[in-house]
């Protein structure tokens, strides 16, 4: 509630809205807005200690809805304002309309319907601030009880290969696994445990022991959580994204752990259905003599029902391993941890968490992005800790005391993932593009943009163990992470009516609903005024839903009038219609999977406020509509494979920091030098187009700082022949095919990147040698090669990387003559292996280069 607030207040004081309130003669009215605003902002707090009581409840609710409404009011108001502004680009056809709107009988118009709205919005809140004083309600800071230490900037989160004081329990499990004579097929160990201990980081412990992994020829992990469904475990097994027929499903499964040992994760598993798992159980029975299925449950009866071993029941830790667990988390580093008192405190604390890893790490994250001042931990201890005590689900009221700790920015961006599924994989980046789409990211007072503000808030959580799982990319950064179940559940219960998840085809929502997701769902059933007020729509893919609602839905826009963000994606869509300019407030569209659309409808480039499109996977689109508008930041193309070309005047979106994919015609890759604020990684398409201009190229790249990962690539046919490989003629044939090759060297010479460059992929290049740049990048940490048949040697300057981690070559028949005997391979005799990998490099190696 906080944060919706300050956002409404900072629009209301921000120089734009002043301005637009002298234009539009409102500047009273929305001075008299902000000051009411203000005055209730100032109970916010003490309303929200008393929400338990029903009136103070329906009175935050009220609230909400009209703090709510005056925020799209707002954002309505400066849509307006950037309406006009189009004006001044070259518009043909929208030019007369856009100049009527302005002129001045419609300018007082919109005045008039302005103002009115406004006047309806203060009249509500007027009535909020008058009940206020009969609930007695009264002023207190809106601050944590306990400062958020901001200018702290390393993290405490520890991975899964941290995992402390699982030693005799993972010894345990392997000695089940590597058993070398277990006679039957498939054996089942079940690690059973309340939510929280740990089950599933020790499951990942033993799932990456390096004599588990030589142990097994195949490994799966699947996670089950509350649906046991036969179908869709068999077909995450085997990556079926057609959803094919059982029959035909469970038959490729047989086929691909037929007489192979395999190991099998079945991880959060609820199904005590005897005859359903011993179903499961029957598709595996093809398994190579000493297979092992684990399973990890909250239940005892699923243990009982799928165990082959005794099952593993985990207890919390130990004290010693439980101090040794927090102190990690709560100090760090840091030198508080050798203040006896503090630690002292903290023994206590550690005393009541019971021995549960997630509520330690919680705990002591919590603490740990805190002031560690002496009084703030006993507060923890004789305070906050005596709540706890009087509940029976310790575990999860320690979570939710972490919640309630947290700053009000941060508790609006962890309810927002209430709407995605347990188990779902979120992608950092996209979860901050969303973050930024729905308003959460408070500006920063530095020079930082929202995204590196949504990164710290990212960060922030992971550090307070609301994420797990995290996946590192080839850049060192996260990735992706995950949520545990625990905290799933706790993000629904603080979510409130403003979030609903639709769990049929039919999407029913309330009169309070901002903020839906399904994963079948696409139309409102019935339609009424309550849906108006959507400002997400998350159609989430699904890879095992029914083609026949995939291929039949239909998409309008009728009412939608506020939606900020919109989710589409892995539908049988063709088409989008024109309507979607109706959405003005759309700054977030995800179309990515959509693989028979083939372009944008124009109406597209109508939505002013549009921060960020993605159309990855998208197979079959062939053109973007010209003039993007400059408020896109992040525009998605991985996987466009048909685009032909980037639309004119792309150069000019200086505001775009995400843009994956670019496709080169003639002289547009200059284009590229106006968009300064690259960042992330891009891919440069169909180089081999410049080689009749090599001499026009501009430094696009070079003061491109921000970028981390870069692709270059030329047309290349990718049809290999085996017996070519191993034909004597290979280095000749090879050297035949570089008809091109100074124009290449030019080429990939004008496209010299900054020197903060982590990654390059260079991919169908046909010149005989690199640039020597290449070796001047001193944070080079991969250097991926393919396809160039003519290179004969790697520069020399190669010898003075000392990042650099990792070197893929592939396809590069001559390099790899030369070279070959560096590798330690000798290239005839195996002539199915495409691809050598050096991981890490050895400085031995370099020697081969001068």
């Amino acid at each position: 509630m906080e944060a919706l607030a300050i956002t409404v207040l900072e629009k209301l004081g921000s120089s734009l809205y002043k301005e637009l309130g002298i234009i539009w003669n409102l500047k009273e009215d929305i001075e008299k807005m902000k000051n009411t605003v203000s005055m209730i902002k100032s109970v916010l707090l003490d309303a929200e200690s008393k929400a338990n009581n029903h009136q103070v409840s329906n009175w935050l609710e009220e609230l909400k809805d009209v703090l709510y409404d005056a925020d799209d009011l707002l954002d309505d108001f400066s849509s307006e304002d950037l309406k006009g502004k189009v004006i001044a680009r070259p518009r043909s056809k929208k030019l007369k309309q856009v100049l009527y709107f302005f002129s001045k009988p419609n300018k007082i118009a919109y005045s008039h319907t302005l103002g009115h709205r406004i006047k309806e919005i203060q009249k509500r809140l007027d009535e909020i601030a008058k009940i206020k004083h009969a609930l007695q309600l009264t002023d207190r800071p809106m601050e944590n009880r306990i400062v958020y230490r901001e200018q702290r900037q390393t993290y405490s989160f520890v991975s899964k290969n941290e995992v402390i004081g699982r030693d005799d329990e993972k010894k345990r499990i392997k000695r089940y696994l590597l058993d070398i004579n277990a006679s039957d097929n498939v054996s089942v160990i079940p690690i059973v445990g309340i939510g929280g201990l740990g089950k599933t980081a020790l499951a990942q412990l033993v799932y990456n022991d390096n004599d588990v992994h030589k142990h097994f020829e195949l490994k799966m992990w699947v996670y089950v959580s509350d649906e046991f469904d036969m179908k869709k475990i068999a077909q995450e097994i085997i990556r079926d994204e057609k959803n094919s027929p059982m029959e035909q499903v469970q038959e490729q499964l047989r086929d691909k752990i037929r007489g192979k040992k395999f190991l099998l994760v079945l991880d959060d598993m609820w199904n005590e259905d005897r005859e359903l798992w011993h179903k499961l159980k029957s598709l595996f029975v093809e398994g190579g003599k000493g297979s092992m299925i684990i399973v990890t449950t909250r239940s005892q009866t699923v243990a009982k029902i799928a165990g082959t071993h005794p099952p593993l029941f985990l207890e919390g830790l130990n004290s010693q391993k439980s101090m040794e667990l927090f102190s990690r988390v709560a100090f760090g580093e840091l030198k508080e941890q050798h203040d006896m008192e503090l630690v002292a405190i903290g023994r206590d604390i550690v005393k009541k968490c019971a021995g549960i890893p997630l509520a330690l790490r919680t705990i002591g994250s919590l603490l740990f992005s805190r002031n560690l001042g002496r009084s703030d931990w006993l507060y923890f201890k004789d305070v906050e800790f005596s709540k706890i005590d009087q509940h029976n689900d310790k575990i999860f009221s320690i979570l939710k005391l972490s919640y309630d700790h947290l700053p009000a920015f941060l508790k609006k961006s962890f309810a927002y993932c209430s709407l995605f599924p347990k188990g779902y994989v979120f992608e950092k980046k996209s979860l901050i593009q969303l973050w930024v789409a729905e308003g959460f990211i408070q500006q920063s007072n530095d020079v930082r943009c929202v995204e590196d503000v949504g990164h710290e808030y990212f960060m922030s959580l992971l550090s307070m163990s609301f994420f797990q799982d995290v996946i590192i990319d080839d850049c060192g950064g996260v990735s992706t992470c995950k949520m545990h179940d625990l905290m799933h559940d706790l993000a629904h219960l603080i979510a409130g009516s403003e979030y609903a998840v639709a769990e049929g085809e039919e999407a029913n929502i309330v009169n309070r609903t901002r903020y839906l997701s399904s994963r079948s769902a696409l139309q409102f059933v019935p339609p009424s005024p309550s849906s108006y007020k959507l400002r997400t729509f998350h159609l989430l893919p699904q890879v095992n839903s029914s083609n026949h609602l995939r291929q039949t839905c239909v998409l309008s826009f009728s009412g939608l009038k506020f939606l900020r963000v919109l989710t589409l994606c892995g539908l049988k869509i063709a088409a989008i219609p024109n309507s979607i300019e109706e959405t003005k407030h759309l700054r977030y569209i995800d179309l990515s999977q959509n693989n028979l659309l083939k372009n944008l409808p124009p109406g597209i480039t109508n939505l002013q406020n549009l921060q960020t499109l993605k159309l990855s996977e998208c197979s079959k689109l062939e053109i973007l509509p010209e003039n993007l508008n400059k408020s896109l930041r992040h525009l998605e193309l991985n996987g466009c494979v048909k685009l032909i070309c980037m639309p004119q005047g792309i150069g000019q979106l200086t505001n775009l920091q995400t843009l994956t994919l670019f496709v080169v015609r003639n002289k547009s890759v200059n284009e590229l030098g106006g968009l300064i604020n690259l960042r992330g990684r891009l891919e440069i398409k169909g180089l081999d187009f410049l080689r009749n201009s090599v001499e026009n190229i501009e430094k696009v790249l070079l003061e491109k700082q921000h970028l981390q990962e870069l692709e270059l690539r030329w047309a290349y046919d990718d049809g290999f022949d085996e017996n070519f490989l191993t034909c004597p003629e290979l280095p000749d044939r090879a050297e035949q095919a570089n008809e091109n090759w100074v124009e290449d060297e030019m080429i990939l010479q004008g496209l010299q990147p900054h020197h903060s460059l982590q990654k390059l992929v260079i991919d169908g290049f046909c010149g005989k040698r690199l640039p020597d740049w290449i070796g001047n990048l001193p944070s080079l940490l991969t250097l991926e090669i393919y396809n160039c048949t003519g290179l004969t040697s790697l520069p020399e300057s190669i010898c003075r990387q000392v990042s650099l981690q990792k070197l893929s070559i592939c396809n590069c028949f001559s390099l790899e003559k030369r070279y070959g005997r560096a590798f330690g391979i000798d290239w005839p005799k195996i002539s199915r292996i495409r691809k050598v990998e050096i991981l890490p490099m050895k400085p031995s190696f370099f020697k081969y280069f001068s």
